[in-house]
């Protein structure tokens, strides 16, 4: 009797067996699948680490290049509104000497500036009607750069009737960072509150006495907005 018992559960112990193989196999696969599934979290875990320093590094080498433009540019300035073809035929350095020296008359040179170059900028030359392109003015000495720049931050500079606008020469990625600052600077300015933007771009103010400097628009708005309301 039991011989009969064990002959019919036979195929059911082999059924049996079978799904064990299989259980067991299933449990390996995914043993290794886990182990493999932790050694690509570590790796990566680690390239993402190594993308962080990677990107702070490429940030602190564009912030020095970025330094080391603007200190080329130091002894430049930009000047702006001169109508296109008013050098024309002549020596662009002699015009900005002499536009220079009439302009702010012998009160500030008392011999013409030392002017190493002076050119157009590189953009396409405006068609008719257009903006004029800025003149890049050079000065062999800083300290007479920074006379033509105190002097036009008090004094309008003309040339034929047309009021010139004078700014010091940036590289393209600061003056972005200081054109920032223009719709703050018109918020300041119609409240009546002095400010200057410094070099290469934080803005100065002002206010009750006290100085205060922000070095993004985001901080001086915050200012802004806090003292304004306080003032009303």
């Amino acid at each position: 009797m039991s011989a009969l018992i064990l002959e019919s559960i036979k195929p059911l112990q082999t059924s049996v067996d079978a799904l064990h193989e299989t259980v067991t196999g299933f449990n390996s696969r995914l043993a290794a699948a886990e182990t493999l599934a932790g050694d690509n979290f570590e790796r990566i875990s680690s390239t993402k680490k190594t993308g962080k320093l990677l990107e702070a590094q490429n940030k602190s080498l564009l912030d020095r290049l970025e330094d080391l433009e603007n200190r080329s540019r130091r002894v430049n300035l930009r000047i702006i509104n001169i109508p296109e073809g008013s050098e024309k035929g002549l020596d662009p350095v002699q015009f900005i000497s002499d536009l220079l020296m009439e302009s702010l008359g012998p009160d500030i040179f008392t011999n013409p500036p030392e002017i190493e170059r002076a050119h157009r900028s590189l953009a396409p030359k405006p068609g008719p009607g257009g903006r004029p392109r800025p003149f890049v003015v050079c000065f062999h000495r800083f300290q007479e750069r920074e006379k033509v720049l105190r002097w036009t931050r008090q004094h309008q500079l003309k040339y034929r009737d047309i009021v010139l606008r004078v700014y010091p020469d940036v590289s393209p990625n600061t003056a972005k960072k200081r054109m920032a600052f223009n719709k703050i600077k018109q918020a300041f300015y119609q409240k009546g509150i002095k400010f200057r933007l410094l070099f290469p771009a934080h803005l100065q103010v002002s206010f009750e006495e006290k100085i205060f400097t922000f070095e993004s628009p985001e901080e001086a708005q915050a200012f802004y907005n806090e003292r304004m309301k306080e003032g009303e």
